[in-house]
């Protein structure tokens, strides 16, 4: 089951457009025993934090310059370390904001993928690691960790390389469950690698981060038909937004579509259902 409750922004006319008015009263913090997934919005980029009663794990980083916001974000929640650190790939942006992460917030652990690609983003997250006192663990077997409440499974690439696409197809690929509820995290997996995960036989999940920002390949079909979300997530812009093949997909499989370039998505689990919070930003008419 699944609840879903929208707080908007909206700039209420040219005079006073830098005023925002919230409509309805932000969502408490989590309680004993709940789980929440934040959704940052950082246009056509990733970053996930889940924070459970025990900890937090951080899914990628957005890009460069976007680590100060999720740094902002940990602290208004009062997280003051992060437990787990996941590098899906290593694409700007996901592992952009990876360095500036690194030095500002305690990571116990790091996961990356197997699939080095040099820039200056990958070089700055080596560095940063190297500051820290941090090795980064290479996943290349199927890897089970658990916090608080929270049960974790990263599945890595089949493949060491791959002739298409080897950075998105390389994706670490993160599944978590809690109690009834489940969540698929899938990077920028492209279609040699949904293959793999189709194949796999995940099997359903409550929570889907969509692959890819949204973009449109066949190998959608196969792998919403299996997971049949009742949310789906896409990071997207307004300047580079999903392709609407794969909405249009979404509307016939998910039970709800949230688009991260319309603002940042809360979704609680209490264990045996979900609940969806999305903060809008709307332009004025």
């Amino acid at each position: 089951m699944i609840t879903q409750r929208v707080y908007i922004r909206r700039a209420v006319s040219a005079i006073i457009a830098l005023l925002l008015i919230v409509l309805l009263p932000l969502p408490a913090a989590k309680a004993e025993g709940e789980v929440l997934l934040h959704c940052f919005s950082l246009g056509k980029a990733d970053s996930f934090a889940i924070v459970t009663g025990e900890g937090t794990v951080l899914i990628d980083c957005g890009e460069s310059g976007q680590g100060d916001i999720i740094l902002e974000w940990l602290k208004q929640q009062g997280i003051d370390r992060i437990d787990t650190l996941i590098i899906t790939h290593f694409d700007k942006d996901h592992v952009g904001g990876a360095a500036k992460v690194l030095k500002k917030i305690p990571v116990s652990r790091v996961l990356q993928s197997n699939s080095p690609k040099d820039s200056k983003e990958y070089r700055k997250y080596l560095s940063a690691l190297a500051l820290a006192g941090l090795e980064a663990e290479t996943v290349r077997e199927e890897l089970s960790f658990t916090l608080g409440d929270a049960a974790f499974t990263v599945y890595p690439p089949e493949r060491e390389s791959y002739a298409k696409d080897p950075s998105n197809n390389s994706s670490l690929v993160t599944a978590m469950r809690h109690g009834e509820c489940s969540f698929l995290f899938t990077g920028d997996a492209e279609s040699a690698r949904l293959q793999e995960l189709v194949e796999e036989k995940l099997g359903q999940f409550d929570f889907l981060q969509v692959p890819h920002h949204g973009v449109w390949q066949t190998q959608l079909i196969s792998l919403l038909n299996m997971v049949q979300p009742e949310a789906a997530v896409i990071t997207s812009s307004e300047k580079e937004p999903e392709d609407q093949a794969t909405v249009s997909l979404l509307e016939k499989v998910a039970g709800q579509i949230l688009l991260t370039r319309e603002g940042e998505v809360d979704i609680l689990s209490d264990g045996s259902s979900l609940s969806v919070c999305q903060e809008i930003f709307a332009a004025a008419a």
